[in-house]
């Protein structure tokens, strides 16, 4: 059987923390996934109506970082995107940073992802307003991802763009091109942005740079940065956004690492699978297998653990989420009428499980039927001593 992320923190963590710095939100996730779905977090039981089946269901941490309970919380989120996105061809749009900025983004990570988010907005709100390329309003989803597949800083942004926008006159204007936007205007223009913006924050103080670079060093770093071409990606239009978000979703709940990639610990060390990048030799697609000491693994699946209450999804222009969206408007330009937005709050785990086809999770494997959650229990505490007879005393109340 494959270790799990809960084993090795349950294992290794407490010895790790003792040697090493450990932030507040660091130690919160670490501790949230060592108790998931534990006696110490409570819970309640689920029954069969008939009373063949019962069982003790903990309750999950609902870290953002704990791949363990990350499924209901995606597929909640990718169902609310899916049902947010327009009906219109989209790009898929990525500004990644150079590591050579990775220094910057440990000291300062909230405010250098913040400034990431600004750059990347604007670079697209303002290319993308000018007539030459589209003249209007698109709507932007934006995702923040810090790690690569051996858990390795690689700080960048996956967009979601509407492949067209709202005009000012109210009707839907596409793009002039089937790029969009010119990959090197584009790259361009959000290499100026990102680097005015953190040498602003610097000089004021909301971004502070670690010991060993001193103002000086900060200086010629921005400038040989300036020699070379950034890695901005822009993909060809896919038919609609859900293929793109449905991709998103792996990232967004669950932390840096899936529980399907953990294989074992031997000698100390933690094996794992990833996959191999163009610039290791691989195309993105072909599996390899690497191995890293313990302490190395914890520290680096620790960095990735974002700053409390930090949002690292964000929507921009006709998908911001707020009343100057336009959102309602974009879709009677397109001919289609607003969703039913109350729809997905009103569905229980119970449909969830079914709606993704895990029956086994969620109903009785005597009859068939749908598993009923009753009689909770606080955190520390064992189920009530009576939850068993449940059915019983339904039936009686009949």
């Amino acid at each position: 059987m494959a270790i799990t992320l809960q084993q090795i923190f349950g294992r290794y963590f407490d010895s790790f923390a003792s040697r090493f710095h450990v932030s507040r939100e660091m130690l919160r996730a670490a501790w949230c996934i060592q108790h998931c779905r534990t006696r110490t977090l409570g819970g309640h039981v689920n029954s069969c109506p008939e009373g063949h089946y019962h069982s003790i269901a903990y309750n999950s941490c609902r870290h953002r970082c704990c791949p363990q309970c990350a499924w209901v919380a995606r597929e909640q989120w990718l169902a609310k995107c899916k049902q947010r996105l327009l009906p219109c061809p989209h790009h898929h749009i990525v500004f990644t940073l150079p590591s050579e900025l990775n220094r910057i983004w440990r000291f300062n990570k909230a405010a250098y992802a913040e400034t990431l988010f600004n750059a990347a907005k604007e670079t697209l709100q303002q290319l993308l307003k000018d007539p030459k390329y589209l003249g209007a309003k698109p709507g932007i989803l934006a995702a923040l991802h810090t790690w690569n597949q051996t858990l390795l800083p690689h700080v960048h942004l996956h967009c979601i763009v509407t492949a067209g926008g709202l005009a000012g006159d109210g009707t839907w204007r596409r793009p002039q091109k089937d790029c969009l936007l010119p990959r090197k205007v584009l790259m361009l223009k959000f290499r100026g942005k990102f680097k005015a913006m953190l040498q602003q924050k610097v000089q004021s103080g909301k971004i502070q740079l670690p010991d060993s670079m001193s103002a000086s060093d900060f200086q010629k770093l921005l400038a040989k940065l300036s020699d070379k071409p950034w890695n901005v990606k822009i993909f060809d239009a896919y038919r609609d956004g859900s293929g793109v978000a449905t991709y998103l979703a792996r990232y967004i709940k669950g932390g840096p690492i899936g529980k399907s990639r953990l294989l074992d610990v031997q000698d100390d060390k933690v094996v794992f699978r990833y996959r191999i990048g163009t610039q290791d030799g691989g195309d993105g697609k072909r599996q390899g297998v690497t191995a890293l000491p313990i302490d190395q693994f914890l520290g680096r699946w620790l960095e990735h653990v974002p700053p409390r209450r930090f949002q690292t999804v964000r929507g921009y222009g006709l998908y911001s989420g707020n009343q100057y969206s336009q959102l309602d408007e974009a879709r009677a330009a397109l001919g289609v009428e607003p969703p039913e937005s109350d729809s997905l709050e009103q569905l229980t785990w119970q449909q969830w499980c079914e709606s993704a086809g895990l029956l086994d999770a969620c109903t009785c494997p005597v009859c068939g039927k749908r598993l009923v959650s009753h009689h909770e229990f606080s955190a520390g505490r064992d189920p009530p001593s009576d939850a068993y007879s449940w059915r019983e005393k339904q039936g009686q109340a009949a």
